[in-house]
């Protein structure tokens, strides 16, 4: 396998009827996806057998695990460990786009 480097602002792609979520990489290790919401759009809560991880690239929402909201904005990582609800809304007013990467064991 070469090294690859992938553009989000060349890969990122909106729908007007619910989230675009589209697998950018995967290996049989591991998979990156392309998570892009339009306001009020929302991922619902819910698990995996392993490890989650959510990079924010653009704009801002709100994360959800436990029953607690809290903000997250670009720059934010979020560490979901396995097993534990999380989910994501996009309450802005501007669009959401966020990596989700996840290893082995889902």
């Amino acid at each position: 396998m070469k090294t690859q480097v992938l553009d989000v602002k060349e890969l990122k792609k909106f729908s007007d009827e619910k989230r675009h979520q589209e697998t950018i990489w995967s290996d049989d290790h591991a998979r990156i996806s392309l998570i892009c919401m339009k306001p009020g759009q929302e991922i619902v809560t819910h698990t995996h057998h392993g490890s989650h991880i959510w990079m924010v690239m653009e704009g801002s929402g709100e994360f959800l695990s436990g029953g607690r909201p809290q903000t997250i904005a670009v720059g934010q990582i979020v560490v979901v460990p396995p097993l534990e609800d999380h989910g994501i809304r996009n309450v802005s007013g501007e669009n959401l786009v966020i990596a989700s990467i996840m290893a082995s064991g889902d």
